[in-house]
């Protein structure tokens, strides 16, 4: 009798998990192997010839999707990030493995640039987004008013729980959607980051936080909030030599970052508030001297990260430095990596550029600077 397309279906999992169908003729077996075929995609080729899980070392393609309140019926307009086999983004097919959920992100920005509209501000973070999907995390970036949040009781951590709890469980991709809350990350950007600390304070679970330019220096209760982050976090700042970047600096006037009790990375650049972003994003706002900031701190989040939220069945061993790690690829890996990866090799050699990296990981601390 002719299989079934279900029966082919399973048996090509089976085979895919590397012969382990050959273990169901042991006690308990089955059921495991049945299970394990059973988190494969229906359809080979949704793997596209992937091998490998992706990770900070081994990256694929990412794709993107814009979904709204009124099409989809998302919480609010987001835009997701995820990781895809074929290059070509805009509503690119995910990547989808054996055994395999992706971690998720959240992204949360903060307010324009002088000039530039809130409306469609949340896609001008892409190159953040995209370096954390070509690792393999989902990254959900919802667009959302950025003021400063001032309590536990902020309707707006209520908010991006909301974006979270759509993507798991209401998304079209939502079975390859890790649910855990360890393994969920935040990062933020200016009063996003001041947001993203209440987030995670209001869930102690969450693996890491990456904050970037939080003006922490404007709430009345600085320290508390810091000190309630409770996770890994990696704090980012411009050292404007007196450009009245006061309000994100957590060095000066006293050293606050010193005294957290958290695993925490400082990394501190010469620069302005939103050189994070492309000097074609950020309308007439300052520029620093460095025009390779964002593409340097984007790779150093994602290194950061992919210490601490790792994608499934390993990961690429990344040290406390941050450097990024030397990893032997395949060719089709090699297709696939391309310019992964490369800002920070880039903002190495710039003039103008520097950036002091330092960490303080449960008593192992260290320091390296970044530029020429």
């Amino acid at each position: 009798m002719a299989d079934t397309a279900a029966g082919l279906s399973r048996r090509r999992a089976l085979a895919g998990l590397g012969g382990l169908a050959a273990l169901t003729l042991l006690p308990g077996c089955r059921e495991a192997i049945e299970a394990a075929a059973g988190s494969c995609p229906e359809d080979p080729a949704e793997s596209g010839g992937v091998t490998w899980n992706p990770d900070i070392g081994r990256p694929v393609f990412w794709g993107v999707q814009d979904l709204t309140a009124a099409v989809h019926g998302t919480p609010r307009d987001v835009r997701v990030y995820y990781p895809s086999y074929d290059g070509a983004t805009a509503n690119a097919p995910m990547l989808k493995l054996c055994l395999t959920k992706w971690p998720v992100v959240l992204f949360l920005h903060g307010q324009p640039p002088q000039g530039v509209s809130n409306t469609g501000y949340h896609v001008r973070w892409e190159r953040f987004a995209a370096v954390l999907a070509r690792c393999g995390y989902v990254v959900v970036v919802p667009s959302h008013t950025a003021v400063l949040s001032q309590g536990a009781d902020d309707p707006a951590i209520a908010a991006a729980a909301a974006d979270l709890a759509w993507v798991r469980n209401q998304w079209e991709h939502r079975r390859w959607v890790d649910t855990r809350p360890e393994s969920t990350a935040v990062v933020g950007h200016s009063y996003g980051g001041v947001l993203g600390s209440r987030v995670m304070a209001a869930n102690p679970a969450f693996a890491a936080f990456a904050s970037l330019g939080a003006p922490y220096a404007e709430l009345n209760d600085r320290q508390a909030v810091l000190t309630a982050i409770g996770r890994p976090t990696f704090f980012a700042w411009a050292d404007g030599d007196g450009l009245g970047l006061a309000f994100e600096d957590l060095d000066r006037p006293t050293k606050v970052w010193d005294g957290l009790p958290q695993p925490r990375y400082a990394a501190v650049y010469q620069g302005e508030h939103f050189d994070y972003l492309r000097a074609a994003d950020t309308g007439s706002a300052l520029r620093g001297p460095c025009p390779l900031v964002g593409g340097a701190m984007a790779d150093l989040v994602a290194l950061f990260l992919s210490t601490h939220l790792p994608v499934p069945l390993g990961r690429t061993r990344v040290g406390d430095d941050l450097k990024p790690p030397q990893v032997d690829l395949t060719p089709e890996q090699e297709r696939f990596a391309g310019a992964h990866l490369q800002g920070v090799a880039q903002f190495q050699a710039a003039p103008g550029c520097r950036l002091d990296l330092r960490w303080n990981l449960d008593g192992r601390t260290g320091s390296r600077r970044l530029g020429p």
